[in-house]
């Protein structure tokens, strides 16, 4: 970015302390204690976009920034009529979607020409995805035995892989989001078998495209049940969003879950994972 950049029409001002030096112009973010320069690549920190600064500054000054504005850079830094993300240079923009795995895909405006572009960085916003389970379930994961889906007891209106606390085992699959920067809620969804309590271990691995599949093993949750007392033919869920900590959520990572019950008897249904995007 060059350093005459100018930045016009400015609108949504704020005052914001800086944590770090900010450069005129460039992209900010919260750090947890003030604000610093923006990076796509830091999603440990999630030091996504929020606004561009109109002054320049070190820690401990308050500067002006804004949400929306129009920047222009003599250096000509972009291709023209394109998409303009977050950079995973701290507090640059680029017209480069980032390719980098684990790099967060901000988009934060178009360009107009390559010396022009309009910044338009909107807050932060949730995404809810349901996640069916795999069509099959393993008996034990040494061997080939594997069941169906099943109706539900009584009524078939439910259908889903039955899992018990006979090592019968169930799974999802999925694929984080590329602008993903946090996990608000996530849930297994069951119909009960019984009216046994549930108790389920969750495992969990990640990987990156073109990566070793064993990549990122996660935290194991255990000893998960539901938030209301466990009744024969009700639909409950499990909160297990702590299994989606700063090392295993990362943009564009498939990841898949194995659902192992100590105890009880249910059919999973969805999970049910609520995103914070940008």
């Amino acid at each position: 970015m060059a350093t005459d950049v100018q930045v016009q029409d400015a609108e949504g001002l704020v005052s914001v302390t800086l944590a770090g030096s900010v450069k005129y112009g460039e992209a900010i973010a919260y750090n947890g204690t003030n604000w610093v320069a923006a990076d796509a690549s830091d999603a440990t920190t999630n030091l996504y976009a929020q606004y561009i600064a109109l002054q320049p500054g070190v820690a401990a000054d308050v500067i002006q920034a804004c949400r929306r504005c129009t920047l222009y850079d003599v250096d000509a830094p972009w291709s023209a009529n394109t998409k303009l993300f977050l950079s995973a240079t701290a507090g640059a923009l680029t017209s480069t979607r980032p390719a980098t795995d684990g790099d967060v895909i901000q988009d934060v405006g178009q360009t107009i020409s390559t010396s022009l572009s309009r910044i338009d960085i909107k807050a932060p916003y949730f995404m809810e995805v349901f996640i069916r389970p795999s069509t099959l379930n393993s008996l034990n994961p040494n061997t080939t035995l594997a069941e169906q889906w099943v109706a539900g007891t009584t009524v078939d209106e439910w259908i889903g892989p039955d899992v018990d606390s006979a090592a019968v085992a169930g799974y999802y699959v999925g694929r984080f989001p590329q602008n993903v920067i946090a996990v608000d809620e996530a849930s297994i969804l069951v119909n009960t078998q019984t009216d046994v309590a549930i108790d389920i271990d969750v495992t969990a691995v990640a990987a990156y495209d073109n990566a070793i599949n064993t990549g990122d093993a996660g935290t194991s949750v255990t000893a998960r049940t539901t938030s209301a007392t466990t009744a024969h033919r009700t639909i409950q869920k499990a909160m297990i969003a702590d299994l989606f900590d700063a090392d295993f959520l990362k943009p564009g990572r498939t990841f898949s879950l194995r659902i192992d019950p100590d105890a009880g008897d249910f059919q999973m249904l969805d999970l049910y994972l609520r995103y914070v995007c940008v």
